[in-house]
């Protein structure tokens, strides 16, 4: 038991005291004593502030980096406060799922100690704290994540209680990473790194197989992608959710970017799925292919409309079909569907999102097809370097670039898809 947390025994003691000792008259000369009963002295300093304990905090701070280092996950657990019951049991599964990824670049430093503005006060101390680790071969530069310890005493040393802080989380826009949430499951083929838990594992091996497949088939159309990737395929939705623009029971899968460090730059593009899909075998290979297109194309059509973003990852998703196939399942995805403009914002995930992929597609499709590839690589490229304000602006570099505004080309495309 921590010295901190050994004196309620005498607090009460004091407390029994009281109307003994306590009650002497105001004008005898003496004062109660500072901190009399166990109470806090007005010189205590606030939850958090304990700058007594700031060496030994340091110290931990760097045993945690040398045990994480060298792979010593009883020294690693010995800096946790064993009376944080919940804490410990989550980092010692954290420590064991690192163990099973390739991390390099390990290190933890004290971080910008003005952020400490924003941080509500809890322990006896509380520092901030950036991380870094990288994905080795996965990821092109180190990732820093912000955040902030709160210890507590344990005699003149210090233990960890807590390394998460809403505040900061909120501020840094944290979105926790599978080996924060749940105990993984690894597996790697190549240059494909699959992150499972507990609930997917099962289908983990023919997952890793789909993915293999669905990698080749995208490096055949793109083929200065390196075909190197992290997926996710765990239970837990919560990052989908918090990422997608749609809901996640409408969500198959979220590619997203991983920053180097608050306000980039971008270190890794990786994916996550939705579990239903890493159990669907008939439906999961299509999901795939798309969300790769995504991590393929990285940053270089984050300034492309989301019509065109969406459609080419689901036009390439689709080109392992036969072109006549690929016509009939749009004719009979789109219906009754009439032409209309492509829609160029993320109003694209929750207005009909549904008939704005399939359509999306369709045009993406039918100009590839009938007027090659380059005609799609081309938009993209004018896009990254396009001088444009507002959204509305992107129908005139399309009626420059393919001679036709979107909606021409929908009624274009859907003829065509209707003609299979």
């Amino acid at each position: 038991m921590r010295t901190s947390r050994g004196t309620a025994s005498a607090a009460l003691a004091c407390l029994l005291l009281l109307p003994l000792s306590g009650c002497q008259s105001a004008d005898d000369g003496t004062q109660p004593a500072s901190g009399a009963a166990g109470l806090p002295s007005r010189s205590d300093p606030p939850a958090g502030m304990d700058e007594s304990l700031r060496d030994a905090a340091l110290a931990l701070i760097d045993a945690r980096e040398e045990a994480l280092v060298d792979g010593d996950r009883e020294a690693f657990l010995s800096t946790v406060d064993p009376d944080e019951l919940t804490f410990s049991a989550t980092q010692a599964r954290w420590f064991d799922n690192l163990a099973q990824l390739p991390v390099t670049d390990v290190s933890y430093e004290l971080g910008d100690e003005s952020v400490m503005t924003q941080v509500s006060g809890a322990g006896d101390l509380q520092l901030p704290v950036d991380f870094t680790m990288r994905l080795d071969g996965f990821d092109r530069r180190p990732v820093t994540q912000q955040m902030v310890w709160t210890f507590t005493r344990d005699g003149d040393d210090a233990l960890l209680a807590d390394d998460r802080n809403t505040q900061i989380d909120a501020r840094t826009g944290w979105t926790p990473a599978p080996w924060d949430l749940v105990r993984i499951e690894v597996r790697r083929e190549g240059g494909i790194l699959g992150i499972f838990d507990e609930d997917t594992e099962q289908h983990a091996d023919y997952v890793m197989s789909d993915l293999a497949a669905a990698s080749e088939a995208v490096r055949a159309r793109l083929p200065r992608w390196n075909g190197r990737f992290v997926a996710y395929g765990i239970a837990d939705t919560s990052a989908i959710d918090e990422m997608s623009a749609m809901t996640v029971e409408n969500t198959a899968g979220v590619a997203f970017p991983v920053l180097a460090k608050v306000g980039g730059p971008v270190a890794a593009y990786r994916f996550a799925v939705n579990p239903t899909v890493v159990g669907d075998v008939l439906g999961r290979s299509l999901v795939f292919r798309h969300e790769i297109v995504h991590v393929a194309f990285g940053a270089s059509d984050d300034r492309s409309p989301t019509w065109l973003v969406e459609g080419i990852a689901e036009y390439l998703a689709r080109t392992t079909y036969p072109v006549d196939e690929r016509r009939r399942i749009s004719a009979y995805a789109l219906g009754g569907a009439q032409p209309r403009t492509l829609e160029p914002t993320r109003r694209f995930y929750s207005r009909d999102a549904a008939a704005n992929y399939e359509l999306a597609a369709l045009v993406c499709d039918y100009v590839a097809t009938t007027r090659g590839e380059d005609a799609l690589w081309s938009l993209v490229r004018t896009f990254q370097t396009e001088d444009f304000g507002m959204w509305a602006a992107t129908e005139g570099v399309v009626r420059r670039e393919l001679g036709s505004s979107t909606r021409e080309l929908s009624r274009q495309a859907l003829a065509w898809a209707r003609a299979a």
